[in-house]
């Protein structure tokens, strides 16, 4: 069971849904980021304290608010963090459907697997952190 988490998601509710999910699966210790570059900066502190994450929870799209980022999107999440952490596990919880976008994510950027949001997404999301 994963005891260190990182959620990367733009959207309040869906985020504080999140953090239920992860609190009803006893996780001890979650955090999360709005934008990619804060997320990419807590997994960078978190390693330099010698408390890396387990896993970073992450949407692949990010509305853009005016705020200056230089990490613009979950693909570039992935990979940066990735870059930092190789032995990261990656779950990405995200509206998108479409196989030609999600297929890549897995043979290409290594995620360790993919929640839809959609109905029944909050069990799948147990399911899928409980069974790591």
């Amino acid at each position: 069971m994963f005891e260190n988490v990182l959620i990367a998601e733009d959207h309040e509710s869906v985020n504080f849904s999140l953090r239920r999910t992860l609190e009803d699966l006893q996780i001890p210790h979650f955090d999360y980021a709005y934008y990619c570059d804060q997320a990419l900066s807590k997994i960078k502190k978190a390693l330099q304290v010698g408390k890396p994450y387990d896993l970073l929870i992450t949407d692949l799209y990010f509305e853009i608010d005016g705020t200056t980022e230089q990490i613009l999107d979950g693909p570039e999440l992935i990979k940066e963090a990735k870059g930092l952490q190789s032995q990261l596990k990656i779950l990405v919880f995200s509206a998108e459907s479409r196989p030609s976008i999600i297929r890549p994510l897995f043979d290409d950027s290594g995620i360790d697997g993919y929640v839809r949001k959609a109905r029944r997404d909050a069990q799948e999301l147990k399911t899928a952190v409980g069974s790591h």
